[in-house]
């Protein structure tokens, strides 16, 4: 999924995850390609159905995403700026029912 531009390079980065749970970063360029990717963590929320990179929510100037785990609960986790993110914070309950964030 696209994720804004998570380490500060001025070009938007991708985040992937894996079978194995893992979340991967792939850095944009200016040439419209991206690196190779970089691990940014690992067992990435197993229960976690759905990831959106939601720019700025936190009023930090960094990019953040927000997650979906399958109880319904939404979570969101700062970016650092750098490329990562910090601890995850519960921001609503009840949202199981819906197909996708956008």
């Amino acid at each position: 999924m696209g994720a804004g531009d998570l380490n500060g390079d001025g070009h938007g980065d991708l985040l992937a995850q894996d079978k194995s749970n893992e979340l991967w970063r792939y850095d944009g360029t200016a040439t419209g390609k991206f690196k190779s990717r970089v691990k940014v963590s690992n067992d990435w929320g197993p229960s976690c159905n759905v990831i959106v990179g939601v720019d700025d929510i936190a009023g930090d100037g960094r990019a953040d995403i927000v997650s979906r785990d399958t109880s319904g609960t939404v979570w969101r986790n700062n970016g650092d700026g750098k490329g990562s993110f910090g601890g995850r914070t519960k921001i609503a309950t009840g949202w199981q029912g819906y197909k996708s964030l956008f």
